[in-house]
C-alpha cells in the first residue's frame, strides 16, 4: 500500500474521530444525567467547626526529621511536636488518609505510616482503632497503591494492614471510599456509582453539602462533599465532619491524619503534597466531569479550561474509547491552559467549612522531583525526610522549598521552575487555598524546626 493511501486512511480516521466529538455530547459540557441530583439548599444544618480550626494568625510550626529510618523519622518529628498523646486519645478512631492513586513514590511511604501506627498503639491502654481510608477514584477499588508490587516501603497498603493484623492488632482496618454519582465519561478516574446520602442514617456513602459551595472568581461552583462510613472492625458509624455516632449524638473522637506524598505533579499543578491529597476525600462525581448536578464542577475541574485544552480533553476521551487520537488530544491539552489554582481555592474552602485535618504529614522518604512514579521509580530522590504540621499551607510551601526543590537536580531547569513554591503554578494554588482563611504562606509566620 502506498504512502498516499496510508495518509488518506489516517486522515479519514482522524476526521471520523473529530466528528464523533461533535455528534456525541462533548465531554466539556455538563449535562443532567439519568440519576440527576437535585440541589437542595436546605439540606444540612449549620455545623460548629471551631473544634477543627487552628489559629492561623499565630506562628505555624513545621517539624522536619531526616537521616534516620522512616519509622524513627516519624517518631522524632511527632515527639518534637509534643508527642502522640497530645494528638490522640486512648479511645479515638484514627483515620489515616494516604495517597493510593499511584505507585512507588506516588503512594504514601508505608514505613512512615508503620511508625505512626506503632506510636498510636503504644499509647497506654489504647482501646480505639485505626482506619486507613482513601478514595483513589477508580472503579476497581482494591487496586493501585492498595495492592501494588511497586511499593513505597516494605508494604503496599493492604500488606500494611495485614502486618498489624497478624501481630494481633485487629483494630487496624481499611476502607475504600467510593464516589457517589454517575461517571459516564471519565477523565480523571473512572470511579462512581456509589451512594449519595444525607447522613450516616442512610448508610455508607458521600454527603453532598448543597448549601456549602465554593465559587471561583470565574463564577464556577463546587459543592463540598465528604464521606460517611462504617468501621469494619467496630461497626461504628463515622461522619468525617462531625464524629462517630453514639446513640443519637455525634462524639468528636474521630482524628483525621492527612498522610501525603511529596512529588512533582505536572505543568498544570506544579507540586502535589498535603492539600491536594485531600482530593482523595472528596467525591469527584459531584459536578463535571460527573454529569450532575447541572452547572457545577468537581474539585479537579473547577478551574476554567481554554477552548484548545477542552478540545484536547474531548479528543483524548474519545481517542481512548475508539483507539485513535488520544495522543493528539494530550498534545492539544499541553498547548492549551487550565486554571488549576482554583482547585487550591476549593480545597481551602473544604478545609474551612468541612474538616481540618488534626495533623498533616509529608511522608518524604522518597520524593518524585520529576513525577509520581508511573512506569517505575524514575526521576526521584531519596530525601529520607518526614515533615509534619497542623498548617497544610505552611507544610506544603516548606516541603516544596526545603525538601523537593533541593532534591531536584540543578540541570533539570524545567522541573526546578515548576517545583519552586515561589513560582507559578504552585504558588497560585497555595495562595488560593490561603485566601480561604487557611494557614500561613509568609515565611515570617512559619517556623521550621529541624529535629
Amino acid at each position: 500500500m502506498g504512502i498516499k493511501n496510508i495518509s488518506r486512511r489516517i486522515y479519514l480516521k482522524f476526521s471520523a474521530l473529530i466528528a464523533m466529538t461533535m455528534l456525541f455530547p462533548p465531554f466539556n459540557r455538563i449535562s443532567k444525567g439519568e440519576n440527576s441530583y437535585t440541589v437542595d439548599k436546605t439540606q444540612t444544618k449549620a455545623f460548629d467547626l471551631s473544634k477543627n480550626r487552628t489559629d492561623f494568625a499565630a506562628l505555624s510550626n513545621v517539624y522536619i526529621s531526616r537521616g534516620r529510618s522512616p519509622e524513627e523519622n516519624m517518631k522524632k518529628a511527632i515527639g518534637a511536636a509534643g508527642g502522640i498523646e497530645e494528638l490522640i486519645s486512648k479511645d479515638d478512631i484514627v483515620i489515616l488518609k494516604p495517597n493510593a492513586q499511584w505507585w512507588n513514590q506516588g503512594t504514601t511511604n508505608t514505613n512512615n505510616m508503620k511508625g505512626f501506627i506503632e506510636l498510636v498503639l503504644n499509647i497506654p491502654d489504647f482501646t480505639g482503632e485505626i482506619i486507613i481510608a482513601e478514595n483513589h477514584h477508580y472503579k476497581e477499588v482494591d487496586s493501585r497503591g492498595w495492592n501494588t508490587d511497586e511499593r513505597n516501603g516494605d508494604f503496599n497498603l493492604n500488606e500494611l494492614v495485614l502486618y498489624f493484623n497478624k501481630k494481633g492488632h485487629q483494630n487496624i482496618s481499611k476502607y475504600h471510599w467510593v464516589d457517589g454519582g454517575p461517571n459516564p465519561q471519565p477523565q480523571e478516574g473512572d470511579g462512581g456509582g456509589g451512594h449519595i446520602v444525607k447522613s450516616v442514617h442512610d448508610g455508607d456513602g458521600y454527603v453532598w453539602l448543597s448549601n456549602t459551595v465554593y465559587t471561583s472568581p470565574e463564577g464556577r461552583r463546587c459543592i463540598m462533599t465528604y464521606p460517611v462510613f462504617t468501621s469494619k472492625y467496630s461497626g461504628k458509624q463515622i461522619d468525617l465532619r462531625q464524629g462517630s455516632l453514639q446513640g443519637k449524638i455525634y462524639v468528636a473522637n474521630v482524628k483525621f491524619i492527612n498522610f501525603s506524598c511529596l512529588n512533582h505533579h505536572s505543568a498544570a499543578f506544579g507540586v502535589t503534597a498535603s492539600i491536594k491529597n485531600l482530593m482523595g476525600v472528596t467525591d469527584m462525581t459531584c459536578g463535571f466531569h460527573g454529569t450532575n448536578p447541572k452547572d457545577f464542577y468537581n474539585m479537579h475541574f473547577i478551574g476554567k479550561m481554554s477552548k484548545l485544552y477542552s478540545a484536547g480533553t474531548d479528543l483524548k476521551y474519545y481517542g481512548k474509547k475508539f483507539g485513535f487520537g488520544a495522543k493528539m488530544g494530550k498534545k492539544l491539552q499541553h498547548l492549551g491552559f487550565w486554571n488549576t489554582q482554583y482547585t487550591g481555592g476549593a480545597l481551602g474552602y473544604w478545609l474551612e467549612h468541612v474538616r481540618m485535618p488534626d495533623l498533616n504529614i509529608l511522608a518524604a522518604e522518597y520524593v518524585g522531583w520529576g513525577g509520581r512514579g508511573r512506569g517505575g521509580p524514575y526521576k526521584r530522590a531519596h530525601a529520607n525526610c518526614v515533615a509534619i504540621s497542623k498548617d497544610p499551607v505552611a507544610l506544603d510551601y516548606i516541603g516544596a522549598k526545603n525538601i523537593l526543590l533541593p532534591a531536584t537536580p540543578i540541570e533539570e531547569k524545567y522541573y526546578r521552575a515548576l517545583n519552586d513554591p515561589d513560582n507559578f503554578p504552585f504558588k497560585f494554588f497555595l495562595k488560593e487555598c490561603h485566601a480561604q482563611g487557611i494557614g500561613n504562606l509568609s515565611e515570617e509566620k512559619i517556623k521550621v524546626n529541624y529535629v
